[in-house]
């Protein structure tokens, strides 16, 4: 017979009886649970640092946006594209394609368009990708009903022309445009205290014979306005596709030097070539493609690449002028797939 005990609570006539062999049942743990006061402050420092984002946020919006409306940029709206249908443009809603013009004269004459880079800021793949067209593209003007060079269009038409025009024989979708002086590359550059791009010796000796200034050569050559708008230009020492080649290495020498201006730079830098520029953006979308590109700016591989590349295009002669002619269906699939896929894969030396 098993030992037994009984026990009384506080009522007499309520009995437990519990075998002496058996144990009884542990309490269930208790977890330990932070003390109040650290959670409170926890979620203090949180709204804390919330509501100093959010402040910083509305200011620097707010910076932007009273810096854009006041001063004195050139607005001109794009219009539908007659020439080409919506529904045969590549697009995307997370991939934004900005027109970057480069003219020969000021951004108010009907000068050709010296540099035409495609800057598009793709949030699928967090890269920001720039696209050189190559100004001696023999292709359609469709306003003309003829072929011509492409950086012709920005003489017959203005920037609304180059849209067009680029839409028309590459199928791409572009959102805005930015049309400027080249000049004004030295006043952001300099605002921004110079770029570092390679230089090579060959660049060098051509710099320094040819201008006032005198470059050495390296992988890393910080480089004033005024030289990075000389080596940005430099056409004979070797040809086009080169320097579209340097342009772009200026650029993006810009983007990472921008990375880590403080927002006082930058407001200022804005202010001094904001009135340079002609633009489609009313203010409202320029602060809103700020920090769209500030986002990417921050986080975003950038790349680089040109259209056509070699294997799409061929060097002819017509009308006594020397032209690439492109293989149109190969050049739209392959600017499809660069821009709005992860498909093309860049050597380091792509140019």
């Amino acid at each position: 017979m098993e030992d037994i005990y009984i026990s009384k609570r506080r009522r007499s006539s309520d009995i437990d009886v519990v075998y002496l062999d058996e144990q009884p049942s542990a309490p269930p743990p208790q977890e330990d649970k932070p003390p109040k006061n650290k959670k409170k402050k926890k979620h203090r420092l949180l709204k804390f640092i919330a509501t100093v984002l959010i402040a910083a946020f509305v200011l620097s919006s707010a910076l932007i946006f009273l810096v854009a409306a006041a001063s004195g940029y050139t607005r001109e709206d794009l219009e539908a594209n007659e020439y080409v249908s919506q529904s045969q443009l590549s697009s995307s809603p997370f991939v934004s394609n900005i027109l970057l013009l480069g003219v020969d004269g000021s951004a108010e004459s009907s000068s050709r368009s010296d540099s035409m880079i495609l800057v598009s800021v793709d949030f699928v793949h967090s890269k920001i990708k720039l696209t050189s067209f190559l100004r001696d593209s023999w292709v359609e003007i469709p306003s003309k009903g003829k072929k011509a060079k492409l950086n012709a269009a920005c003489s017959y038409g203005g920037p609304q022309l180059v849209v067009d025009t680029i839409e028309y024989n590459f199928g791409v979708d572009i959102d805005h445009y930015v049309m400027v002086d080249f000049n004004m590359f030295t006043e952001i550059i300099d605002n921004l205290g110079g770029v570092d791009v390679e230089v090579t010796s060959k660049e060098a000796k051509f710099i320094n014979n040819t201008t006032r200034h005198t470059v050495e050569s390296g992988e890393s050559v910080h480089l004033n306005g005024d030289v990075a708008l000389v080596y940005c230009r430099i056409r004979k020492l070797d040809s086009d596709y080169m320097r579209t080649y340097r342009q772009r290495k200026v650029i993006t020498a810009l983007i990472n030097q921008a990375k880590s201006a403080g927002i006082g730079t930058l407001i200022s830098t804005m202010q001094e070539v904001f009135p340079l520029i002609k633009t489609d953006m009313s203010a409202a979308e320029i602060t809103g493609l700020a920090y769209k590109a500030g986002l990417g700016l921050l986080a975003f591989d950038i790349e680089q690449n040109r259209v056509p590349i070699d294997e799409h295009m061929n060097a002819e002669t017509i009308n006594g002028q020397w032209v690439e002619t492109l293989e149109l269906e190969n050049v739209r699939e392959y600017l499809h797939d660069y821009i709005y896929t992860n498909k093309i894969k860049l050597d380091e030396e792509e140019k």
